[in-house]
């Protein structure tokens, strides 16, 4: 080994230390924040865990829901998509049971609601291009932004103009839309409508495999 790769290799970063040390200062501040936050509202220290979890997630996972609709049709790959997808099936059958539990003992039904319209399309139109010009969606724009991409700072700021503009005149644009929500099981019945959701998920996610395997 010359003098060269000595120095180089003395230069090299202790991966394995660093790793340690960054696993220690997120558990410290997972303590921290929790004990603090706990202080002041228990609900508050539940869902400061549950994000710090879902964002692990999406971080590892580099779940983009713009990516699971763009990589296909640019790339030919569907990993997020099918990815995307499965997990709907999981929330399915979960969101499912949960609801039935609330019908059977006589409460509310949990989730929201919403009726259908010519909105849904138009507001997908206009979030599909902001999201195509801002390079991802919310979740992925916020992870990209955790990682130390500063582009998405500006990407950020858009998001809160838009939602604080959308909570301001968001009541005005629902009174001009049908009060009427849409509940298939409530439809069609329990059986029907959940397996029809399941189907429709399980032949999307192979048409998304056979997608890209007829690409590769």
């Amino acid at each position: 080994m010359n003098n060269i790769s000595k120095l180089a290799y003395r230069l090299q970063p202790n991966v394995k230390w660093q790793r340690k040390i960054g696993i220690g200062l997120v558990l410290l501040t997972i303590i921290i924040a929790y004990l603090v936050y706990n202080l002041l509202s228990t609900g508050l220290a539940f869902a400061w865990v549950f994000g710090l979890l879902i964002g692990f997630t999406l971080q590892r996972s580099k779940i983009c829901f713009t990516a699971a609709l763009r990589d296909p049709l640019l790339f030919g790959m569907t990993g997020a998509t099918r990815a995307i997808i499965l997990s709907l099936i999981i929330t399915t059958l979960g969101y499912a049971g949960m609801q039935y539990y609330q019908l059977a003992h006589g409460l509310n039904l949990v989730g929201k609601f919403t009726p259908l319209g010519w909105h849904i399309p138009l507001g997908a139109f206009i979030f599909g291009i902001g999201a195509a010009i801002s390079g991802g969606c919310a979740s992925g724009t916020l992870v990209r932004l955790g990682e130390g991409f500063q582009l998405q700072i500006v990407v950020l700021i858009g998001f809160i103009i838009g939602s604080t503009h959308g909570a301001y005149d968001g009541a005005w644009w629902y009174h001009l839309f049908s009060e009427t929500k849409v509940h298939l099981p409530s439809i069609i019945g329990w059986k029907l409508g959940i397996g029809l959701q399941l189907v429709v998920l399980v032949l999307l996610y192979v048409v998304a495999y056979l997608w890209e395997k007829h690409k590769f």
